[in-house]
């Protein structure tokens, strides 16, 4: 789990430093590219709030002897509505 969220914020680190060509002065050009940019997660894809947490699908998995298996999509385009996120 740990290393799939590094893996993740790399990818929306190089989104970030992409966008500015790697000038990172450039904060609020590097901010919101990092906003917008959907990430191909070994989680599954996705993109973040308005509270910068990530709107994900969460699966239902099943495992059954030595096998881990998606049985579906128990919640689609799951957002944590940061009610306590004073943005």
């Amino acid at each position: 789990m740990y290393a799939v969220q590094g893996y993740d914020a790399g990818q929306l680190l190089a989104a970030g430093l992409e966008a500015v060509k790697g000038d990172v002065s450039k904060k609020a050009a590097m901010i919101k590219a990092m906003e917008t940019a959907k990430i191909d997660s070994p989680r599954g894809p996705f993109t973040l709030s308005k509270a910068h947490n990530p709107v994900q699908d969460m699966y239902l998995r099943k495992v059954v002897g030595k096998e881990n298996k998606v049985q579906g999509v128990a919640w689609k385009a799951l957002a944590d509505p940061a009610r306590g996120c004073k943005m």
